[in-house]
């Protein structure tokens, strides 16, 4: 294929040379030939057409070994001057122990036959050792690319393996992540399971302690309402057996009222959770003063002193849903009235640069600040030895803490020398 394609490219350059000798004027045809034998690394000779083929053969012959191309074999069958009538003649003569062959190209312009001749070097033993060189290229190649592809391949698909077992951690719920540093599309991959990872662990332990506290809350609510339950069931039970003193259907009333309070408490804590804020500016000072005075006569009758440190000279304009925070003012207010040991209640509202800061404290005897972690949980009890009718339902706190964080407001409580002091700040 290499020695036929070396041909096939030599020839290209005879024809090149032939169609320039064609355009050669008559009146200077001897010098342009010498000209374009010089371009082209040719040889060209001429002779005058004969009708004796061997006075041809040799007067070409001559010429040629006048130019020093020796030819052992050379010749021009009558059939090569047929065809010439009408075209170009390629012939290869090889020069046998000489180790050389001879491209010529034959053309006949007017009553001259024109010999153009380009020596070509015996290729064979080069061509065999371009082959082997070639095959041994092509192995060391293959070799080569074949290693490439395996490191290749390893370092695309190590990290993909990584990944897919990664994914298959995640979908166990098993969240965690992996470092794969390509930088690359892969590793812009990995960053984004990563990320995917870390987010779905944070949703998945939420929704966890979600559960969790859903499922105390099942079990408060189905603890409060047994308890009342149970009652109605023994007074029904004494009324059938006709042992009512009078005073059953009170017990049972009561008992009803109080999980109806319950129930009622529960749907408008859930409510809170899902309803948007409608807010306005109003005073919250008002509010509070307001508040108070509906627990005049129940502060009478505990002899509970209640201090309240509001400067109505002052106004204490908050934006906030004024019915949502009459809901925390009076559970606060409620709460501190049940809890206070030492009979002392003390409102405060301040305002600074920060906004209106309002405190509750009241006294709670020895409380173990452990237990001060679990009050926003619903129907916790503070006081495990508080009375009944004090007790309320146990979503006061749940509820004010809903609301507050509703408006995104800053809250807590703090504990020193036996007084829980509650406190938020309306921004």
């Amino acid at each position: 294929m290499v020695d036929r394609y070396y041909i096939y490219e030599q020839r290209k350059i005879l024809n090149e040379v032939a169609n320039d000798i064609r355009s050669v004027p008559e009146n200077n045809f001897v010098s342009d030939l010498e000209r374009i034998e010089e371009e082209h690394a040719v040889t060209i000779v001429y002779s005058e057409v004969s009708s004796n083929l061997d006075q041809l053969n040799d007067s070409i012959k001559s010429k040629f070994e006048m130019k020093k191309l020796k030819l052992n074999k050379f010749w021009i069958t009558e059939n090569t001057l047929n065809t010439l009538q009408n075209n170009s003649v390629n012939k290869i003569y090889d020069q046998g122990v000489s180790k050389y062959k001879v491209l010529t190209k034959f053309i006949k312009i007017d009553n001259y036959i024109i010999a153009i001749a380009l020596p070509l070097p015996h290729m064979e033993e080069t061509i065999q050792i371009i082959n082997r060189f070639n095959i041994v290229l092509m192995i060391v190649s293959v070799i080569l690319i074949i290693f490439l592809v395996v490191i290749l391949s390893k370092k695309i698909t190590k990290p993909l393996e990584s990944l897919k077992g990664l994914s298959q951690d995640i979908a166990s719920l098993k969240f965690r992540k992996e470092e794969i540093t390509t930088n690359d599309e892969i590793g812009d991959l990995a960053k984004s399971i990563n990320s995917m990872s870390e987010k779905l662990e944070k949703a998945h332990n939420e929704i966890s302690v979600q559960n969790k506290r859903l499922r105390e809350l099942m079990s408060d609510v189905s603890h409060e309402l047994k308890t009342p339950l149970s009652i109605v069931k023994v007074y029904e039970q004494g009324i059938v057996d006709g042992l009512d003193d009078g005073t059953y259907r009170d017990v049972i009333e009561e008992q009803i009222e109080k999980m109806d309070l319950l129930i009622g408490k529960l749907l408008f804590w859930a409510e809170l959770e899902s309803s948007s804020l409608k807010k306005c500016d109003f005073d919250i000072g008002k509010r509070i003063i307001d508040t108070t005075e509906k627990y005049t006569l129940i502060l009478h009758e505990n002899c509970i002193d209640l201090s309240l440190n509001i400067d109505v000279e002052k106004e204490y304009i908050i934006c906030a849903e004024q019915e949502g925070i009459d809901v925390v003012l009076d559970n606060l207010v409620t709460n501190a009235i049940k809890y206070t040991n030492d009979k002392r209640i003390e409102i405060t509202l301040t305002k600074d640069t920060n906004g209106v800061n309002l405190t509750i404290a009241n006294g709670v005897g020895d409380i173990d600040e452990s237990d001060l972690e679990n009050i926003w949980r619903p129907f916790y009890v503070l006081e495990k030895s508080r009375s009944k009718e004090l007790s309320g339902t146990g979503l006061g706190l749940p509820i004010i803490k809903t609301i507050l964080d509703n408006h995104k407001l800053d809250y807590g409580f703090k504990l020193k020398n036996n007084r829980l002091t509650f406190f938020v700040t309306f921004a």
